[in-house]
């Protein structure tokens, strides 16, 4: 069977080709950026490439430039794929190696005919050349009307009016009100795949920026953010200027990654680095410190959850942002500056130079607050990093937004009001943890609140707080809160046995508020039977509370779908799609699925009898199907997908 390689870091895209190369005969390979493109070409040995010319790590003509430098890729046949591209465009793209070129959306009718003359080396058909070689129209603004953010008759009043000035397309529609610059900035980043940057002095290196005179930039509304080595992220109102990237590569000699921001952005920040220049001529930070800020400053924007710097490939390193819980590919980096950026988190963290482990440290990305965890790991490729960062709150948190109402979690409350005993809170997710132990700390007045955390997200003055490095050192500080003479310790990972063995010995005289990754309260149950036994159990342990994330689905884009029925209540159910508000993951926010048990006489006298098998059963029959429950209103309710409710008490 004939092997076909497609690139493209959209998944609509990628489905449409497979549907029509599949039936054909061909067997389809997938990637969604540069990175990986050159990994599943090298293992896979397609027979033909259809690489989208706009990725988010790396532009098309990299990919094929790195392809023709191997000695296992250079004889791959290429076929260039984009969405908006000039005559130029296409005559630059043959030039470099490709043996022709694909617009997108394909023409349906005609592709499999002509991907079979590709890979034959006879090329397209005549009836696509001269369908290409056809006046085009204003691709940008058949895409604003495709997505509805135009009308036809709009955009045929802005090519009237561009007609007679010089001003680009985009800055018309502006100007008469047709489109916003966000408008604008979705559909090219949508359509072209160039990555949105959220512009921030702070992720800006000065320097940088220094390599083009002022004029230059405001004339074609350009900002050069970040250099190293021959590499240079040029951030661009227009990204399809092919011209200005040329002039660009020529006043500095360095190769463009081109990213995408609104004009007025890029006017407010040269305004604002103008105004604080002052022809001071200071330094900037070094390369690896401004690439880190970058990505923190872009995760934060985009409400990511991780960040991870893969090893590189071909001399380029991956990047990729967790987002709503879907890995999605972003720029990637030279190999040289993901050494230097890993030395950097690991200088930062304070984390010695052994090859696996995490490391913590406070750090500030403008006037927010974070504690980032950076956690390293070795492979066969080189060292990676994964980055893990969370805002500091002084707040008490509120549960409801997560779905967690008083009624069901009441009777841990209750439990709390104790003198002395364990309540463990069970989650697999380290801040949502800490997240539902600070909102269940209750009000001891005149007494003494010691927390002793792995993750200090929550810094209250009413606590008192202890920072530790590592869950090994849980059960020596539970000790000596004990001797310090608090009157409730809260805890967030008591995963190692010492600890939960320490939290139930301390639980007999003290109040104690245990966390622990465990999310099911029937396996959480049975580890502090194992580790604390029957009668300590007994004696200490009051109640238990675990609690699982859910992803929503996003409310813009969610679908029925097709050929799905609905469920026997009548109703819909959706499935994600994925558009701009939601970062094209289909998801956006989530809920908490609870369970609740809290220890009754009967179970009390089981386990003082040494009936510990029986008394597992009773916590079993007891918390049921509660998360299940819960799921199914929301699947109900069309806020999850029967995917995620799939995931619950896998």
């Amino acid at each position: 069977m004939t092997r076909i390689l497609a690139v493209d870091d959209q998944p609509a895209n990628l489905r449409l080709l497979r549907e029509v190369l599949t039936p054909a005969g061909f067997e389809v390979v997938e990637a969604r950026s540069g990175a990986e493109a050159l990994v599943v070409a090298k293992e896979s040995a397609p027979s033909l490439i259809l690489l989208d010319m706009h990725l988010p790590d790396m532009h098309g003509l990299e990919v094929l430039r790195r392809l023709r430098d191997s000695t296992w890729g250079a004889g791959l046949r290429v076929v260039a794929m984009s969405a908006l591209a000039s005559a130029e465009d296409e005559k630059l793209w043959v030039q470099a190696g490709c043996v022709g070129t694909i617009e997108k959306p394909i023409a349906i009718k005609t592709f499999v005919q002509d991907i079979s003359r590709w890979i034959s080396g006879s090329g397209a058909a005549p009836a696509a050349k001269r369908e290409r070689e056809a006046p085009r129209r204003d691709k940008l603004g058949d895409a604003l009307v495709e997505y509805g953010l135009i009308t036809p008759d709009q955009l045929a009043r802005a090519l009237a009016a561009q007609a007679n000035t010089s001003q680009r397309l985009a800055q018309v529609l502006v100007e008469q009100g047709a489109a916003s610059e966000d408008d604008l900035a979705w559909a090219l980043s949508h359509k072209l795949g160039y990555p949105y940057v959220f512009l921030r002095p702070d992720i800006v290196d000065e320097e940088t920026i220094r390599l083009l005179p002022e004029t230059f930039l405001r004339k074609h509304s350009v900002l050069p953010i970040l250099r190293f080595g021959h590499e240079l992220t040029l951030v661009m109102a227009d990204p399809t200027d092919q011209r200005t990237v040329d002039e660009v590569v020529s006043r500095t000699g360095l190769h463009v990654k081109r990213a995408l921001a609104p004009i007025s952005k890029i006017e407010a920040l040269l305004d604002d680095l103008g105004a604080r220049d002052g022809g001071t001529g200071q330094r900037s930070a070094t390369t690896e410190v401004q690439s880190l800020q970058f990505h923190l400053v872009q995760a934060l924007e985009q409400g990511v959850s991780e960040i991870h710097f893969e090893p590189a490939i071909d001399g380029q390193a991956r990047v990729r942002y967790r987002l709503e819980g879907v890995l999605v590919d972003r720029p990637g980096q030279p190999a040289d500056l993901h050494t230097a950026l890993l030395h950097h988190l690991r200088d930062l963290t304070g984390m010695s130079d052994a090859p696996l482990g995490t490391a913590a440290a406070p750090v500030t990305v403008g006037n927010i607050a974070l504690y980032l965890m950076a956690t390293f790991l070795p492979t066969i490729a080189g060292p990676m990093a994964t980055i893990t960062f969370y805002p500091s709150r002084s707040d008490v948190p509120d549960l409801a937004p997560l779905g967690v109402v008083e009624d069901r979690i009441g009777p841990l409350r209750q439990a709390l009001r104790a003198a002395r005993g364990v309540v463990l809170v069970g989650c697999g997710d380290r801040w949502l943890r800490s997240t539902l132990l600070h909102a269940l700390v209750p009000a001891i007045p005149g007494g003494k609140i010691w927390t002793l955390e792995t993750l200090p997200v929550y810094q209250r003055p009413t606590l008192n707080q202890t920072i530790l490095r590592s869950p090994a050192e849980v059960a020596a500080h539970l000790d000596e809160a004990l001797r310090a003479g608090a009157d409730l310790i809260v805890v967030d990972d008591v995963s190692r046995a010492e600890a939960l063995r320490a939290a139930h010995d301390a639980g007999r005289t003290r109040l104690v508020l245990a966390g622990h990754p465990q999310d099911d309260a029937v396996d959480l149950f049975g580890q502090a039977l194992d580790v604390a036994g029957s009668a300590l159990t007994a004696s200490a342990l009051r109640g238990i509370l675990t609690a699982q994330p859910i992803r929503l689905l996003c409310p813009l884009c969610k679908q029925a779908p097709v050929g799905v029925s609905g469920s026997p209540t009548g109703r819909t159910h959706f499935a994600p799609h994925g558009c701009e508000a939601c970062g094209f993951t289909g998801y956006r926010g989530q809920r908490v699925l609870t369970e609740v048990w809290t220890l009754d006489p009967d179970v009390r006298l089981l386990l003082r009898s040494g009936q510990g098998a029986a008394a597992h059963e009773r916590v079993a029959a007891a918390v049921g199907s509660q998360k299940r429950g819960q799921g199914q209103a929301l699947a109900e309710d069309g806020l999850i997908s029967l995917d995620e409710l799939a995931k619950v008490g896998e």
